[in-house]
């Protein structure tokens, strides 16, 4: 293939994957996470045996309806990740090919865009059969992110070199926008660990944290990896629930369904206010940044890479904020998550043009 081809195939890519992103936001505040419970397929009803005999046909026919309408969004998200494995497959056999005729076609990104998807794939598999375990639904977050990244980083490296910028104009700005893509990786992790325990809500007021946050927090509970210490007896379960516990306790078997959060109250502010305390700082850091890049004189690139990273960046702490103010709307707390997507990406461009760009053949 072509660069021109291979730049295209991977600008689709980081369409599926930012849809991919989306998706899944969607189906985890939704309640969608185990819409279905099965691998790879999924079947549309509820995992509790038709003969059981505490649950009459009205209720189970009731329940087999609500599993099917929980799972078409968890659907819909497998087939368009499956869509990007399949992009990434031919984004490296064409660069592998396309690298035989012209040797500047860069194949390091793609060689490691193959082996992620396909553990991509696995962390998916691995939420679904673990019930959504936090640190599982957060691997797999970051997993998403990086996929787009990545692609969004082969589409900068496939391009002529974007702008006749000095490395003397350059060299002001590296260590402040590394710091500055650091950060946001940082915060988006701290996203994702606060939307796997469903801590999103624990927190209702501004700037900080619920009066008196400071004498209940438990950060040492808020960030037990494996929660290991969780006792699923004390859980309080809905009834349904409770009835597959039973079934799984009777076989012998050990059912822990991390839908819903299983942390206690306090553990989850302790998370909610180490995210918001990390959003402040990404406000500070990155708009610092944004203001430098705008007052750039000898760069037009740069003013524009200032505005548009201005505007992310506000847009992105209006929808935090609206999510505490409002009680985290469905549509604002997905868009939050795409927020963060396009602030990463404005990150990765900004670092490639004033970093990346200078370095080796295939970048040039």
């Amino acid at each position: 293939m072509q660069k021109r081809t291979l730049r295209r195939l991977a600008v689709f890519g980081c369409f599926l994957a930012l849809c991919v992103i989306l998706l899944g936001a969607w189906t985890r505040l939704s309640d969608a996470g185990l819409g279905c419970p099965d691998w790879p397929g999924c079947y549309g009803h509820y995992t509790v045996p038709v003969d059981a005999e505490y649950i009459n046909a009205a209720e189970l026919e009731f329940n087999q309806k609500f599993e099917a309408e929980k799972a078409w969004p968890e659907m819909i998200h497998r087939y368009f990740a499956s869509t990007i494995g399949l992009v990434i497959i031919v984004l490296f056999v064409g660069a592998l090919l396309g690298r035989r005729k012209d040797s500047s076609i860069p194949i390091l990104l793609p060689s490691i865009l193959l082996p992620l998807v396909i553990f991509q794939g696995l962390l998916g598999m691995w939420t679904v059969t673990l019930k959504v375990h936090p640190f599982i639904v957060m691997a797999h977050l970051l997993g998403g992110f990086s996929v787009l990244a990545l692609l969004f980083l082969y589409v900068l490296q496939l391009r002529p070199r974007i702008v006749s910028l000095s490395e003397v104009v350059a060299k002001k700005f590296k260590k402040l926008a590394l710091a500055g893509l650091v950060l946001v990786i940082v915060q988006i992790a701290l996203g994702g660990w606060t939307a796997s325990n469903y801590a999103a809500t624990a927190c209702t007021e501004l700037p900080f944290c619920n009066t008196g946050w400071t004498d209940n927090a438990d950060f040492a509970g808020g960030f037990d990896l494996w929660q290991k210490g969780f006792e699923f007896d004390e859980f309080k379960l809905h009834e349904l629930e409770k009835m597959q516990a039973d079934l799984a306790h009777a076989r012998g078997e050990t059912f822990i369904n991390y839908e819903g959060g299983v942390l206690a109250h306090d553990a989850k502010v302790a998370i909610h206010v180490t995210h918001r305390i990390g959003a402040y700082v990404v406000l500070i850091l990155i708009g610092l940044l944004a203001i430098l890049l705008m007052r750039e004189r000898d760069s037009v690139l740069l003013r524009h890479l200032g505005r548009v990273l201005t505007v992310v960046l506000l847009a992105q702490m209006l929808l935090g904020i609206s999510n505490v103010v409002f009680g985290l709307p469905l549509y604002v707390a997905v868009a939050h998550n795409g927020g963060g997507a396009i602030l990463l990406l404005t990150m990765i461009a900004v670092n490639f043009v004033v970093n990346w760009q200078f370095r080796g053949k295939n970048v040039s």
